[in-house]
């Protein structure tokens, strides 16, 4: 080989080493549910003969179970039973229709037992041939049949006010998921379930009732069909003295409204906006509501805000209100959550748990969306900001990313939902819109998984958005900017602003650096502006805006709207800042100034605050400046004071009494007038705040509420007692110490409970109701009965 050739086959090789070297690795998290689980067999529908004895806690079933053999080999199929007393199981092939005809009465439509033996492993049933071999045809249909009793203790269906302790408490029966009390296969499912129960009660479930039959025994069974699938884990019960009103969607989906009987006037400020919600969805998505029915029902003792079941909400029933608690917690948002659920969630079910940000960001998202089209841009932008609070929140626990099973409900719901409003603004209004319906006529009535939607947005647009979701759903953490920004001349003499903007946050193999368009904006003292969206993906980077009439600089917008999720270091002036308090066109922008003149000395602020409070009605920005001239006792102070005390909205009434730690002398007159507040939020504030600030009127000030109870929890009667003992009247111990007992509704008890600690009072009943309730399922409950034996060094066993 001659020198020439030796030497070019030499540079080719240490050319290639160089370029292997050169490549990288990419990391993520592991996540165990990264994987959906093995399926021996698919179950296709259920069909359930369910009958409840509530007294013992007894659900009795006669349950088929209709399959196909999804492998050549099956030698063994599993049911989730967990503490199922079963009676009997037997399996046979199965005719099309047999699942139409009650549990037990299949008339023709079944052929063929199929002799296999059966045994309780753990929380399952395995069913196995009597041969010991395999016994199922893949492709071919079978029903499992079941007959069982369980007594389920602790959940996922809840028996309550039926014990003798109980006595007085609302009586129902509900379940939200089907686990522990229906045989339970993971699959999509259609279904017909009979619910047989004492006729004086009303049975509530998924999809369309068929039939409510009267029996000789005075009890009646309920039918409801599932005719499109649904996952099966979306299968909700309730049980109990109901009433319901009926209504239809624009479009015509019948509606059904269930409140409690002598709640009727309840209805309309509960459930406002529903048939709104309808038809704002059936636009934004694209894709009509996929059922053929709704409806939803309060619970008893719901530990959570609400739970979307296929075609059947329910939610808390503390959010079944009137006008006077719409301020404490009203059901819009749930509502609005759970509704899109249908869509995402239930039409379109997450595969594995690693992509259930694809429906609860969903429905974070366009539950936002919704509040944003009835209450307008700056009630968004307040959503946004308290979503951006949440996720920061998460992030100084770890960085998990959104789309994960480890993140959680920060990441999932907020920072999913934030993440959506991202990608909205990268793609556009006209190409997300697309997408998500390509997206949801996809997979309606199937699975899906985060490849699936991204697939979607790049056959709906054409374009590859990999990289977004690459750092935003698989990665995590959040941009840190550090920014500055001066005015400069080019060569020929021209004017420009140059912003110097640097990604400070932590870099490593899970978090690379953050690629973004980002707007800036350059507002100038003679009331013009320049602005430019710049992608910013280096770890330094400069911008530059042109300033063609080299005029002065009155403040700078990095990101206005704050849409990017993200940190930002950005030191101004107090000039710099008030012009922006003053001027920025977005509530969000304004009170981003506003926050960072907390550090100011009021003197220097105060007039200042006082003209942006009267130019902003919004309460955030109100709220934010009664926080900041709290401590202010001058003549100006009191006197904003005074008219925030009488402000049309009770969030800005709220934000007085609350920041007002001691009423002044010149401001009784006004906090009295909270007394007969719109709100019973903020006649509980008044009452703490009067009583507390003028202790010699305290009797004056109990005598004018001593008929008000409330909501939630009765928090105005339970404010009462508190104060009324704390003053000298213990004789009213013997009303506040049942409160903490079994007979009321959680909040009740959880406000009882923190009464007592607030008081320094124990008592045997309340010890042990406070033991009872450190050991319950509602796990808000069981905190508070904790906080209080952990109060007082109680040992729990």
């Amino acid at each position: 080989m001659n020198l020439r050739k030796y030497y070019g086959l030499l540079a080719l090789i240490l050319s290639a080493l160089q370029l292997f070297s050169q490549e990288k690795t990419v990391t993520y998290y592991q996540d165990r549910a990264s994987y959906p689980s093995d399926l021996v067999v698919s179950l296709k529908h259920v069909k359930a003969d369910i009958r409840f004895q509530p007294a013992e806690n007894l659900v009795i079933g006669d349950v088929d179970l209709t399959i196909v053999a999804n492998r050549y080999s099956t030698d063994s199929i599993s049911v989730y039973t967990p503490d199922f007393v079963i009676s009997k199981v037997s399996l046979m092939t199965a005719d099309e229709g047999a699942h139409r005809l009650p549990a037990g009465n299949t008339g023709k439509m079944i052929s063929a037992l199929i002799p296999i033996k059966w045994k309780l492993i753990g929380p399952n049933l395995v069913i196995r041939s009597e041969k010991g071999s395999s016994f199922l045809i893949k492709g071919e249909k079978y029903i499992i049949r079941i007959s069982y009793e369980t007594r389920p203790l602790a959940g996922p269906i809840y028996f309550i006010g039926w014990r003798p302790e109980e006595e007085g408490k609302r009586k129902v029966i509900w379940a939200h998921r089907p686990h522990n009390w229906l045989p339970y296969i993971e699959a999509r499912v259609t279904a017909d379930m009979f619910f047989t129960f004492d006729g004086r009660y009303k049975i509530f479930s998924n999809g369309e009732r068929i039939e409510v039959k009267s029996n000789p025994d005075g009890t009646k069974t309920w039918h409801y069909a599932m005719r499109k699938d649904h996952p099966y884990f979306s299968t909700s019960l309730v049980i109990g003295d109901y009433e319901y009103k009926t209504s239809v969607s624009k479009r015509g989906v019948p509606l059904e409204y269930w409140y409690y009987p002598g709640l009727a006037d309840r209805v309309p400020v509960t459930y406002k906006y529903t048939e709104r919600m309808f038809g704002f969805f059936e636009q934004e998505i694209g894709v009509n509501y996929p059922y053929t029915q709704y409806r939803e029902a309060p619970l008893t003792d719901y530990m959570y805000g609400g739970m979307e079941t296929t075609t059947s909400t329910v939610f808390g029933d503390y959010m079944l209100i009137d006008p006077h608690a719409w301020w404490q917690r009203n059901f819009i948002n749930v509502n609005a959550h759970e509704l899109a659920h249908q869509w995402f969630g239930d039409g379109i079910a997450h595969l594995v748990n690693k992509d259930v940000w694809l429906t609860e960001s969903f429905g974070t998202y366009y539950a936002k969306m919704f509040e944003r089209s009835v209450y307008g841009e700056e009630y968004y932008e307040n959503l946004r900001n308290d979503e951006m609070s949440l996720a920061f929140e998460a992030a100084k626990k770890n960085d998990y990313p959104v789309g994960g099973s480890q993140g959680g409900v920060q990441r999932i719901y907020q920072k999913g939902s934030l993440v959506l409003d991202m990608l909205w603004d990268v793609m556009g209004e006209k190409e997300f819109h697309d997408a998500v319906k390509l997206y949801a006529q996809r997979y309606m009535y199937n699975y899906a998984q985060t490849c699936d939607f991204i697939r979607c947005l790049y056959d709906a647009t054409g374009k590859s958005y990999n990289w977004f979701f690459d750092e935003w759903i698989l990665r995590g953490g959040e941009p840190h900017y550090k920014v500055s920004y001066s005015l400069a001349e080019d060569s020929l003499g021209g004017a420009y602003t140059e912003v110097d903007a640097e990604q400070i946050q932590e870099v490593n193999e899970l978090k690379p650096l953050f690629r973004m368009p980002v707007g800036i904006r350059v507002y100038y003292r003679n009331g013009t502006s320049d602005s430019i969206t710049a992608w910013i993906e280096e770890k330094e980077q400069k911008i530059n805006i042109p300033n063609p009439g080299k005029a002065a600089i009155d403040f700078v917008l990095f990101d206005p709207g704050r849409r990017i999720l993200k940190k930002l270091s950005f030191e101004r002036s107090y000039e710099e800042l008030a012009s922006q308090l003053m001027k920025a066109p977005l509530m969000i922008d304004r009170y981003d100034a506003l926050q960072a003149l907390r550090i100011m000395p009021v003197a220097k602020k105060k007039d200042l605050l006082i003209l942006v409070y009267e130019k902003n009605h919004f309460h955030l920005m109100r709220s934010a400046i009664l926080d900041q001239m709290s401590k202010d006792r001058s003549e100006e102070a009191v006197a904003l004071f005074r008219q925030a005390l009488h402000d049309k909205d009770a969030n800005v009434r709220k934000a007085a009494l609350v920041f007002l730690d001691t009423i002044p002398p010149a401001l009784k007159k006004d906090a009295e007038s909270c007394l007969a507040d719109s709100s019973y939020l903020n006649i509980q504030f008044a009452l703490e705040r009067l009583c507390s600030s003028f202790p010699s009127e305290t009797d004056h000030y109990l005598e004018l509420t001593k008929d008000m109870e409330g909501w939630r929890g009765m928090n105005i009667r339970m404010a009462w007692l508190e104060i009324a003992i704390r003053s000298g009247k213990y004789e009213n111990l013997q009303e506040l110490i049942p409160y903490s007992g079994p007979k009321y509704e959680f909040e009740t008890r959880m406000n009882a409970f923190s009464a007592m600690q607030k008081l320094n009072y124990i008592d045997p009943v309340t010890t042990e109701n406070a033991k009872a309730a450190s050991k319950h399922w509602n796990f808000k409950l069981c905190n508070a009965g904790k906080a209080y034996l952990n109060f007082f060094k109680i040992e729990q066993k």
